[in-house]
C-alpha cells in the first residue's frame, strides 16, 4: 500500500492479518478522485471478508490484484484459481 499512495516504505511495517484499508485523493484530468485500497492478508482463512469491500455495485470500479507466495511456485496457481472464485462469488 505504501507503495502505491507514493509513501516513504518503513521498514518495521506489520504483516496484514486481516483486511486494512487506506485511502487516498488523486487528482485526473482536472478532478479529484478518491482512490480506495483494501489489503486482505492472512490467506484463505480470511476470504469471507471480501465481502465487505467487494459488492456487486463496486466491481464496475475495482482492480483486483492478485499477489501469491512464490517461494512455493507449486502452489501458486492453485492459489490464484482460489482467489478468482472467491471473487467471482462476490458477484
Amino acid at each position: 500500500m505504501q507503495k502505491f499512495f507514493d509513501e516513504t516504505p518503513k521498514e518495521d511495517v506489520p504483516e496484514t492479518t486481516a483486511l486494512d484499508f487506506k485511502y487516498s485523493m488523486k487528482q485526473k484530468d482536472e478532478k479529484k478522485v478518491t482512490v480506495n485500497v483494501y489489503e486482505l492478508g492472512g490467506g484463505r482463512i480470511n476470504s469471507s471478508m471480501l465481502s465487505t469491500c467487494l459488492t456487486e455495485e463496486s466491481i464496475l470500479d475495482t482492480t483486483v490484484c492478485i499477489c501469491v507466495d512464490l517461494s512455493k511456485p507449486g502452489n501458486s496457481v492453485d492459489s490464484v484459481l482460489f482467489w478468482l472464485n472467491v471473487i467471482r462469488e462476490q458477484i
